[in-house]
């Protein structure tokens, strides 16, 4: 198996895991949610991070848009840690699967455009299945391409 496909099944494993213990945003966000559990006001928070107390208003208003910089920074501030991750809504496989399907059907509306002509066209669901696969192994990152 190639070296490749074991990492992304490792990596598969730790994005179910991941996925069964996403805790859903507080609907006030997490800062102001944490400032409140520990207790503290808009001006003691501001004071603990080392800004303006506007700027905390704004920072929780707006917490979406901070930097993760920042955002790791005001957690160890708080003695937290901040954690952030990509998690694939589907099976990286099957996210590779169905992108390099795409690629291998555009490939073959390419070929019957010119097999047409000579009336040799070329469609099977196991011709495509056979690109795909060949597209996965031979170079896994052209199925990205946009090629026309």
């Amino acid at each position: 198996m190639a070296r490749e496909k074991l990492l992304r099944r490792t990596y598969q494993k730790k994005f179910d895991a991941f996925k069964q213990n996403i805790i859903e945003t507080p609907l006030q966000g997490w800062l102001r949610t944490i400032r409140q559990f520990l207790g503290m006001n808009m001006s003691q928070f501001a004071d603990k991070i080392g800004v303006s107390q506007p700027r905390i208003f704004e920072m929780e208003r707006n917490e979406k848009n901070l930097k993760i910089s920042t955002m790791e920074r005001i957690a160890d501030s708080l003695n937290c840690d901040f954690v952030y991750a990509i998690v694939p809504r589907e099976n990286i496989e099957d996210i590779i699967r169905n992108q390099a399907r795409k690629k291998a059907e555009k490939i073959l509306k390419k070929v019957n455009k010119n097999m047409a002509l000579e009336k040799q066209l070329a469609i099977s669901d196991m011709l495509v299945e056979d690109i795909v696969d060949d597209l996965i192994e031979d170079d896994i990152s052209g199925i990205w391409d946009d090629e026309d």
